[in-house]
């Protein structure tokens, strides 16, 4: 494992516990001169952008466009709880001609619109922060990233887990400089929800025909629920376990070899998209290869532990999740101690529960060979969603630099289109170099 600078490890080192506020910048330092942005997309996960913009600070919202009369009055009701107005827009061209004195956007729309929108506002000479995937198809995640080299403009894709401090702790300090797992050689992951129903509208805001055609839906059901269908995204897979993905590319620092899979419509029937898909990946690690399982189910939370990504070695194990009450790091019996990463705050050891020891003592249970369970010590109140953002805003401020952009998140874009490619070939695909080409 290749190792790393990492950020602010005296500050981490000298303190038990690294405490990240959920206060706005503005309210803690000098964040910088207030940015001018527009949103494009005012469904739920545009609302999640405005929601931790707002907790962010710093920013004031000019602008939010979409087709849905329903969420731009929605967009307009939140802001105004912290004196926003807004210029409500259907067409993003008009936004883009009209809003003349705009620093940034935040594009979080269908993936097949991704590519003409966010090119026309990397052209425009705004920076973008557009929720993943990237796009639709390879080639046009090709022309988004061509769009910002040409412009010169910042585009931060929201793989957000490479901002929470968690995942930055975990890959900066434990993988990468004390290197506790030892030699990593599985990672399994899971993204699972229960199963539920599709998307419905209130009935006095349902869209005209006309409007819908013109951009691309032939119906109000496939406004809803673009998601299932393969004409407007990757579905789940590509949206959800391509952020997972993106951990195992930023952990593992390299590209996968091969991938199978399995997958297809095992339960709902009135949607086309796959609503079950278990991938293997061979990842060529320097050290030997890493085998990468992926469960993505939408049918079942599990045992409740609904999205992690778990990573195995030879002398512990790290088990991620963005709900800190799933993530937990555990070290092997044969493997040496963990004092010196306790001292420097590292890792905090997590004690047996009395009631359990008791329990154990009273049936006379012998474990031999327990893992030692430890705890992070990195806590914070932000949503990974919220430190993402802010690293974006500090980026356009020229403080800092971005920690995912186009670029390094393509290869997580690739490697879940070749999952999919897999299902529906029944075969093992095997990656090319040129693949990761941008």
């Amino acid at each position: 494992m290749q190792r790393r600078t990492f950020l602010q490890a005296g500050a981490a080192a000298a303190s038990h516990l690294l405490v990240v506020s959920s206060q706005p910048a503005a309210a803690q330092t000098d964040g910088g001169p207030e940015l001018r942005l527009a949103l494009i997309g005012g469904g739920y996960q545009g609302r999640n952008l405005l929601s931790a913009a707002m907790a962010v600070g710093g920013v004031r919202v000019q602008a939010v466009c979409d087709i849905w009369e329903y969420s731009r009055r929605y967009c307009r009701s939140f802001l105004q709880r912290y004196d926003q107005e807004v210029q409500l827009y259907e067409d993003f061209r008009e936004m883009l001609d009209k809003e003349r004195e705009l620093d940034a956007v935040l594009v979080a729309t269908p993936d097949f619109v991704h590519e003409p929108q966010v090119s026309a506002c990397l052209e425009a000479g705004l920076h973008v922060y557009c929720e993943p995937m990237l796009a639709h198809t390879l080639d046009a995640a090709r022309s988004m990233i061509d769009s910002m080299r040409r412009s010169g403009k910042l585009l931060q894709i929201g793989y957000q887990r490479r901002s929470d401090p968690r995942y930055r702790h975990a890959q900066e300090k434990l993988i990468a400089e004390a290197q506790l797992l030892g030699r990593v050689t599985v990672v399994q992951t899971q993204w699972a929800q229960e199963a539920a129903d599709l998307r419905g509208w209130p009935k006095r805001y349902l869209i005209p025909d006309e409007v819908l055609h013109r951009y691309g839906y032939e119906d109000m059901h496939q406004f809803r629920n673009w998601i299932w269908y393969p004409q407007y995204s990757s579905g789940p897979y590509g949206a959800f376990v391509s952020q997972q993905l993106d951990v195992c590319q930023w952990f593992l620092d390299v590209a996968p070899r091969t991938v199978m899979a399995s997958g297809g419509r095992d339960f709902f029937t009135d949607r086309p998209g796959l609503d079950t898909v278990l991938s293997v990946y061979e990842y060529p690690h320097s050290l030997g290869p890493v085998r990468v399982s992926c469960a993505m189910l939408t049918t079942t939370s599990g045992d409740g532990t609904r999205q992690f990504e778990r990573f195995l070695g030879t002398q512990g194990y790290l088990q991620m999740s963005d709900n800190p009450r799933w993530a937990r790091i555990g070290r092997e019996p044969n493997a040496p101690d963990w004092d010196e990463w306790i001292k420097q705050n590292y890792v905090v050891k997590q004690e047996r529960v009395a009631a359990h020891a008791a329990k154990e003592d009273e049936l006379d249970v012998h474990v031999s060979g327990e893992v030692e369970q430890y705890q992070f010590p990195v806590m914070t109140q932000a949503s990974g969603c919220q430190a993402h953002l802010e690293n974006f805003f500090q980026a356009v401020r020229g403080r800092e630099p971005l920690r995912c952009p186009a670029d390094a998140a393509f290869p997580s874009q690739v490697a879940a289109f070749k999952a999919i490619e897999a299902v529906q070939a029944g075969a093992t695909v095997t990656f090319a170099p040129s693949d990761f080409t941008t």
